[in-house]
């Protein structure tokens, strides 16, 4: 099976859109959480391909096979404060990875994010953060995260 790693388009908003649904839907399997709760899907898949295309922050990293993206990871890139030594540009935030079950345990996503991890690199990245649920850790683990207890969080979001 060829897979192509390429960075989204346009024409992939509708399957991104689509594949976060199904995402959203094993998380509420998995762990008890509610998204899908009230929501419509029309009205979801509109929303989310309307912030694609107008919020151009993220970089999205896709992976496609039999003619259709089946893996895609965001990258949201945080600029730092220059130093003297100029040796590092970002940190950057990992979210919304996600590939389509039929596909899992293929390596896809490894390859998706060894190209990620490259593109980073190539552009001066200090670190890449993920916020993985409980099913990823091992898979994050193998692809050379570790767990760092200097991060602190403020919630925000009483939800």
């Amino acid at each position: 099976m060829e897979v192509i790693i390429r960075t989204a388009e346009e024409k992939d908003y509708v399957r991104l859109a689509e594949m976060k649904w199904q995402h959203c839907a094993e998380d509420d399997e998995d762990y008890g959480e509610s998204n899908l709760k009230n929501a419509d899907r029309h009205k979801f898949i509109s929303e989310f391909t309307n912030f694609l295309k107008t919020n151009k922050d993220y970089e999205i990293w896709t992976a496609e096979a039999d003619g259709t993206v089946v893996s895609a990871m965001f990258v949201y890139l945080v600029p730092k404060v220059p130093k003297p030594n100029g040796n590092s540009k970002y940190i950057a935030y990992l979210t919304n990875v996600f590939t389509v079950k039929e596909y899992r345990n293929k390596k896809i996503g490894t390859q998706l994010l060894n190209a990620v991890k490259k593109s980073l690199t190539e552009k001066k990245c200090e670190l890449v953060f993920v916020f993985p649920s409980e099913k990823s850790v091992n898979w994050y683990v193998r692809n050379g995260f570790y767990r760092e207890n200097e991060m602190f969080e403020c919630d925000l979001n009483e939800e």
